[in-house]
């Protein structure tokens, strides 16, 4: 018992300083509605991120950015000097840990068929923020340098943003997709990449679609040797190829899975939509499509689900969000709504339509089957997904197409994620020792998930951001800055 106690004296003493001793800057102070040493939130609904129920008057009291208590309301002592918040019955729940978030978005010349990323290092932050984003995994990287300042620039408090863990640039192939990817001709080269990357400051990795077999364990066991994880938008290696070789994480669900593409070589890309066609008409309820998603679990391969990406590409995607419309640039909305039209001109239902809805349901399979699922955005795309936006649509069409239930979505958002990042005994859920990671909203989004969208207030570290201004601090610049 002396040992425990006398550990948690010292994290207090060494996290401490670390709240009272950050000095904001005039900028971040913009949006700082709460920053007080003791703060108290009572009469909450309080949505605990680890998939119970909601439960009415509860109170959480938060201590230099940790979770010092939480109970009943009238079980509770208030400390002297709180700052004591009623919230009257609004919901307090946790952070989001969001899992596949970028720092840039689509910003190809069509005409000219040429692919472009653009970074939007001012924008995107806030966005995260604001919607609730707590912690985010970077999950790929086109321009490092910038994402490493925007990193340290938020933990020095000069811009408002998340806790973000960051991915190193890409590991391709030998001919790229995107300018702005490295070719890797070589295993020995990969494994080289990975560890110039790893000195740099980068905690995980992601392999993308033209990498081979080789390559590709070359990164992983660079990666492993590091103690670090590797994750992949894969084409070319399969998900069972990828999950032998010890792959730690997968992206996009299933959509990007070419294990059931029919003519699929080893080593090569499948034929231009076979993948696709074979995710429309694939029967999830068969014994094969079990025993391979029983296979990446017993691998102890994590997924990421990133639907609100690729539901931009169906014909049955709802009309644009109109807040998400306001805050684009004008030349970012105009992209946006060509693409827009062009997709929605399709008549019929698209073998991509089918297979989005067929994949969305292995999500749940995956998860019913013991599969840790975490969550993601992917502001790519057709460029109407947008960081802060996006993940309020990506956890939303885990209910809407998947079928979860909003408790079970809002705990594959919170606790999963940290689960997955292997930070699960500092965020992820509403428990004395954390990080004070939490939302308040203006309603309950264990009913009714699309109140996710009514957030007033994103603690970070204890601090309390204004959601609201946030969201207008970058009114008509995203795709711009």
């Amino acid at each position: 018992m002396r040992i425990i106690i006398s550990f948690f004296v010292i994290a207090f003493m060494l996290t401490g300083p670390a709240f009272s001793q950050l000095k904001f800057s005039d900028e971040t102070k913009k949006y700082i509605e709460y920053n007080d040493s003791i703060t108290v939130f009572k009469n909450c609904l309080l949505i605990d991120g680890k998939g119970n129920a909601a439960n009415p008057h509860q109170t959480v009291i938060i201590s230099k950015g940790k979770i010092d208590w939480v109970g009943d309301d009238d079980k509770a002592i208030i400390p002297k000097g709180a700052n004591v918040i009623d919230l009257n019955g609004k919901t307090i729940m946790p952070g989001l840990v969001m899992m596949h978030e970028h720092m840039y978005i689509s910003a190809a010349a069509v005409e000219a068929r040429y692919i472009n990323l653009k970074q939007l290092p001012f924008s995107f932050p806030r966005l995260y923020l604001a919607a609730g984003a707590t912690t985010i995994r970077t999950c790929g990287s086109i321009e490092p340098y910038s994402d490493l300042r925007i990193k340290k620039d938020i933990d020095l408090g000069l811009f408002p943003g998340p806790t973000m863990e960051l991915t190193a640039p890409y590991i391709e192939g030998k001919s790229p997709r995107f300018p702005q990817m490295k070719d890797n001709k070589s295993a020995a080269e990969a494994a080289a990449f990975v560890n110039y990357w790893a000195d740099q400051g980068f905690t995980s990795f992601k392999a993308y679609m033209g990498v081979d077999k080789t390559t590709l364990k070359a990164a992983i066991d660079a990666a492993h040797k590091r103690k670090l994880k590797i994750t992949g938008h894969l084409d070319v290696v399969t998900y069972k190829e990828a999950a032998s070789l010890g792959m730690d994480h997968l992206e996009h669900g299933f959509m990007a899975s070419t294990d059931f593409a029919v003519g699929k070589k080893e080593n090569e890309p499948p034929a231009p939509g076979a993948a696709i066609l074979s995710l429309s008409n694939l029967d999830i309820k068969s014994d094969s499509v079990k025993q391979f998603i029983q296979f990446l679990i017993d691998k102890k391969v994590n997924i990421t689900s990133s639907l609100a990406v690729f539901e931009g590409s169906t014909t049955t995607q709802p009309l644009p969000n109109q807040e998400s419309l306001f805050a684009m640039s004008p030349d970012t909305r105009d992209y946006y709504l060509q693409r827009l039209a062009t997709i929605k001109s399709a008549k019929g239902l698209t073998p991509y339509d089918k297979a989005f809805a067929t994949t969305a349901k292995m999500e749940k399979l995956f998860y019913e089957m013991g599969g840790l699922l975490t969550v993601g955005t992917d502001p790519t795309g057709n460029g109407g997904i947008l960081a802060g936006y996006g993940n309020w649509r990506a956890i939303e069409l885990l209910v809407e197409v998947d079928g979860f239930t909003p408790l079970e979505a809002i705990k594959i958002a919170t606790q999963n994620g940290s689960i997955a990042l292997e930070l699960n005994q500092t965020i992820g859920t509403i428990e004395p020792g954390k990080s004070a990671d939490l939302l308040i909203i203006n309603g309950d989004p264990s009913k009714d998930i699309h109140d996710l969208r009514k957030i007033l207030y994103v603690f970070r570290n204890g601090i309390g951001y204004n959601s609201k201004k946030l969201f207008e601090s970058v009114k008509g610049k995203v795709g711009f800055n």
